[in-house]
C-alpha cells in the first residue's frame, strides 16, 4: 500500500538543479532539523547514524546494518552502500522509496526525484519540514525508505 500523505501547502521551494541538490528556501527551523534526526537515529530498529558515503560532509546518513537482509534496489550508491537516506544541515534529506511510495511523495508534493535521475540514481529529494506537523509527515516518509529497505527480509 502506498504512502498516504497530506498535501503539502504551497510551491516547492528552490533547490539545486546539479548535485548536491539541497535546499534555499523553506528550510527547517533548527530544532525541527536535531527533532527529525534524534528521533531516525533512535527509532528504527537496525538502522545507525553513519556519516554519509555521497552527500556533503555535513549531511548524516541512516545505514541500514549489515547483517540485516535488505531489498537490493534500497540503497544510494556507491556500491555496497547501506545508506538509505540521508539528512541535509537545512532539514531536506534523500531516501530511497519504493516506486508507488516515490508516485505519492511527488503527488502530495513532498519532494522530488534526484537531478541524476536519469543516470540511475534512484533517489527522492524530500522537501524540509517547517513546523512540528510537517515534521510528522516527514517520519513517515523515512519510514516508508526504512521499510523499503527492510522487505528483503520478507
Amino acid at each position: 500500500m502506498p504512502l498516504n500523505l497530506p498535501p503539502r501547502i504551497g510551491p516547492q521551494p528552490k533547490t539545486d538543479q546539479e548535485p548536491p541538490q539541497l535546499q534555499y528556501s523553506d528550510i527547517s527551523p533548527p530544532h525541527i532539523v536535531e527533532a527529525l534526526k534524534a528521533w531516525a537515529f533512535s527509532a528504527l530498529d537496525h538502522a545507525r547514524e553513519e556519516p554519509t558515503r555521497i552527500s556533503v560532509p555535513t549531511a548524516r546518513a541512516l545505514w541500514l546494518d549489515e547483517a540485516v537482509a535488505a531489498s537490493p534496489d534500497a540503497f544510494m550508491p556507491p556500491r555496497g552502500s547501506r545508506e538509505f537516506a540521508h539528512f541535509h544541515e537545512d532539514g531536506s534529506m534523500h531516501v530511497v522509496l519504493s516506486d508507488e511510495d516515490e508516485r505519492a511523495v511527488m503527488s502530495a508534493n513532498w519532494g522530488i526525484p534526484h537531478v541524476y535521475r536519469h543516470k540511475g540514481v534512484k533517489e527522492m529529494l524530500i522537501f524540509a519540514p517547517r513546523d512540528d506537523a510537517e515534521a510528522e509527515t516527514v517520519k513517515t516518509i523515512v519510514q516508508a525508505s526504512y521499510d523499503h529497505a527492510m522487505s528483503g527480509r520478507f
